[in-house]
C-alpha cells in the first residue's frame, strides 16, 4: 500500500472561462503549475483526474490520468474517481488544477500530518487546498453528492487544520482576468 499521492482535479466544466487550464501562464499550461507543486513536493506519485486528454498532456509527467466521464454531475465524481482508481493508497492530497501558486512544502506538510479523516491547509487562519484525506474517511467521501468538494466532510469526519505559510491555498484563476493578473508576477519558488 502507497503511503501518500497528489491528485490534480482537473476535469471542471470551467464555464467562467473555458480552456482554462491549458491556457498560458509563465510560459507553460495553467495545470503544469499546480502538476509541478506536486511532482517538487516528492510525497508520492501524481495523478490528474480530467475529461480531455489535452489537459492530461499539459499537466506534464504523471504517474496516470484518470478519466472522469460523470464531471456534469460535479466536482464529487472527481473526487469519487480518483478513490475508485486509489483505493489501495493510505493517504491521498487533493489539489485543484487552476491554484498554480501552492507551494510544493505545503503539499508536503498536509500530506505529513493527515494521518486520519482531513488535513486542510489554513493560511491566516482561512481554509484553502490541499485537502488530504486518510483512508479511514474514503467511505464518507464517496457518499458525497453534487458540486462539492472534500470540505463538505468537515465536521463529519475527524479534521485538522494544518497552518502554512503559504498564500497560494487561497489563490485560484477562474476568470481571463485573474490570469492576465497573475501573469504579471512570477513565484520566486519555481525562479
Amino acid at each position: 500500500m502507497r503511503n501518500c499521492v497528489v491528485v490534480i482535479l482537473a476535469a471542471g466544466l470551467s464555464s467562467r472561462f473555458p480552456g482554462k487550464l491549458v491556457a498560458e501562464l509563465w510560459g507553460r499550461p495553467l495545470v503544469w503549475w499546480a502538476a509541478e507543486a506536486a511532482r517538487r513536493s516528492a510525497v508520492g506519485p501524481v495523478y490528474i483526474v480530467v475529461h480531455d486528454r489535452d489537459v492530461a498532456k499539459a499537466a506534464g509527467q504523471v504517474a496516470g490520468a484518470i478519466y472522469n466521464p460523470w464531471r456534469l454531475h460535479g466536482l464529487s465524481t472527481s473526487v469519487k474517481a480518483a478513490l475508485t482508481a486509489l483505493i489501495h493508497v493510505e493517504r491521498i492530497v487533493f489539489l485543484p488544477g487552476d491554484m498554480p501558486l501552492v507551494k510544493p512544502d505545503t503539499i508536503k506538510k498536509v500530506c505529513g500530518v493527515n494521518t486520519r479523516g482531513l488535513a486542510v491547509a489554513v493560511y491566516k487562519s482561512v481554509r484553502g487546498n490541499p485537502v488530504a484525506l486518510a483512508k479511514d474517511a474514503y467511505a464518507a467521501a464517496l457518499k458525497l453528492e453534487g458540486d462539492v468538494g472534500l470540505r463538505a466532510l468537515i465536521e463529519r469526519v475527524e479534521t485538522r487544520y494544518v497552518e502554512v505559510d503559504d498564500p497560494g491555498v487561497h489563490i485560484d484563476v477562474d476568470t481571463p482576468q485573474m490570469l492576465r493578473r497573475l501573469s504579471e508576477q512570477r513565484p520566486a519558488m519555481f525562479i
